[in-house]
């Protein structure tokens, strides 16, 4: 089903509003980011015959922008739903996700190619990622337990996750020339999304032990990208092996993890995000 945006109900905004930071939800709203098509140069993407690992990367990241539902749904069954700000911003957050997973298949049916067969297989099913596993109703029982400072750790993990996108996406356009303004359009989307998070964040875990607590578990058992438990473990090793397998990955890789340790109290569990990054 597409998503028809509208703006998040003014009440809703003007509560979210209130002296919380920089960031402006109302002006987010208002501008968000719809349909790409009719930017999207998909001729010459089709003429180009896109490499194989380039295809992979673009279905892996369409995959990923896909799951931004399910994330929203593990999100709204704790405390985030509460949080007017957070709920106000998310709203828009989703519908410009869903626009950028569908510019993606514009990319994947002007190139032709369906990759049937490449990523099927079992997912992956670690004992240290059992939680990111668990259904709705076991997320509300916990989410509930931890109280609203959980908001704190959906957002410093969502941060993360962007950062990792940016990495994938730049990734794209080294090894897909002609992608290039499809990658710089993802970009300019996706660099609302980070200063937001960057800004709450920032905020929310200098304010709180409690939060800062709930946060570094959060980042202890999480698997890189968000989504990844629902892709097969064919596609989750492409993925870490393509943008973080090399040297230079590495590099990126250990960048996300001084990102994270620059946050509040959040030095001492960053490498662990490297660690499950590269292969």
């Amino acid at each position: 089903m597409t998503p028809q945006h509208s703006d998040v109900p003014s009440s809703v905004l003007a509560s979210a509003s209130d002296g919380e930071g920089g960031f402006d939800i109302r002006e987010f709203a208002r501008t968000a980011r719809g349909s790409h098509r009719s930017e999207l140069q998909l001729e010459a993407i089709g003429q180009a015959k896109l490499g194989l690992d380039a295809v992979k990367l673009v279905r892996t990241l369409r995959d990923l922008e896909r799951a931004t539902m399910q994330r929203m749904r593990n999100l709204l069954v704790t405390a985030t739903h509460k949080d007017a700000r957070v709920t106000a911003f998310l709203t828009t957050w989703a519908f410009e996700k869903f626009w950028i997973a569908d510019a993606l298949d514009a990319v994947l049916d002007a190139n032709g190619q369906t990759l049937a067969g490449e990523f099927e297989g079992p997912t992956r099913k670690p004992l240290n990622e059992r939680i990111e596993r668990r259904g709705p109703i076991a997320r509300a029982i916990a989410g509930n337990l931890a109280g609203p400072e959980l908001v704190t750790a959906h957002i410093t993990t969502q941060l993360v996750d962007e950062w990792i996108g940016q990495t994938a996406y730049r990734k794209l356009a080294e090894v897909a020339a002609v992608l290039g303004s499809v990658v710089d359009m993802v970009l300019e989307v996706k660099d609302r999304h980070i200063r937001f998070f960057t800004e709450e964040a920032q905020r929310r875990l200098a304010a709180s032990a409690r939060a800062r607590k709930l946060t570094r578990k959060e980042i202890n058992r999480m698997a890189w990208p968000v989504g990844a438990t629902e892709l097969s473990d064919n596609e989750r090793t492409f993925f870490e092996t393509f943008v973080f397998g090399s040297g230079e990955g590495l590099t990126e890789a250990n960048r996300i993890s001084a990102l994270l340790a620059a946050l509040p109290g959040m030095a001492g569990v960053a490498p662990t995000v490297a660690a499950r990054l590269v292969p």
